[in-house]
């Protein structure tokens, strides 16, 4: 079993009809059980409605103008999570506090997109982004002020690889994936020193890592999340993990950040 913390939709026009069970059992078949689909609540909301037994809806939201008040609304309404992205000032900064303590009231994870962002984005502008906001050092700042809000760094904050595993080593309520375009590229001889330095498997590393992918479902053709199927499983081999910490980073860390079980 796998459940895939990180996935998005191509534009909605693309996807019209394409989202059906079909679909869903040749996912299945192929490896994934359930995903996180990343988007506006207009957009992931709608489908998990439809597909609830495979789709975990988080809401992606402007956090330089969203209120708490938007925050507690989407909850109240049904998603899963919060996903932030390209701030105006440091994700530790206390201007976003607010929205974090919702979550953390609301026991609902935050989702932190964490390193190199791409250059474009449908939703809104973000030319002038830096990515020294969105390193994993500022995740470190809200773990501590937020210390039972369940956090989840995206793409392990490329290219500050060191720096997102001290964060997610050190911090109890920070889980993190190797999503994105870049991770499954690198060599395992340096994921392997990372998780397993000189052989030894530093198990504490493995109990907050979590299968993901940052592929687009539903389009017109299959998402291409078999590559990182391929390449959690060769880390897990190159470091001998055991079977039951495969499991925790395939699905049972994805359960606990999100709240369900295997019948949810």
């Amino acid at each position: 079993m796998r459940i895939d913390v990180h996935t998005h939709l191509k534009p909605m026009e693309s996807i019209r009809g394409r989202c059906t069970a079909d679909k869903i059992k040749r996912y299945r078949d192929n490896g994934v059980d359930k995903i996180v689909l990343i988007e506006p609540f207009d957009v992931c909301m709608p489908l998990a409605e439809q597909f609830d037994d495979f789709i975990i809806p988080v809401a992606l939201v402007n956090m330089n103008e969203e209120s708490a008040r938007g925050i507690c609304g989407y909850l109240d309404r049904g998603v899963c999570g919060i996903k932030f992205i390209a701030p105006n000032f440091p994700y530790g900064d206390e201007r976003y506090w607010p929205l974090y303590e919702v979550l953390e009231r609301y026991s609902k994870p935050a989702i932190f997109h964490t390193g190199y962002l791409t250059h474009n984005f449908p939703y809104f502008e973000w030319g002038n982004k830096s990515i020294e906001l969105m390193r994993a050092a500022q995740i470190d700042i809200i773990a501590r002020r937020f210390p039972n809000l369940k956090i989840l760094m995206a793409h392990f904050s490329n290219p500050w690889w060191e720096e997102a595993w001290k964060i997610c080593f050190s911090n109890e309520n920070v889980y993190a994936d190797l999503s994105g375009g870049t991770a499954y590229i690198r060599s395992l001889a340096m994921w392997s020193e990372m998780f397993a330095p000189d052989g030894n498997i530093l198990f504490k590393s493995f109990e907050r890592l979590c299968f993901a992918s940052d592929v687009c479902y539903f389009g017109e053709e299959a998402a291409p999340f078999d590559v990182y199927i391929e390449f959690y499983e060769r880390l897990f081999d190159r470091v001998g993990l055991p079977e039951h910490y495969r499991d925790r980073v395939n699905y049972k860390n994805a359960e606990e950040i999100f709240g369900i079980g295997r019948d949810d």
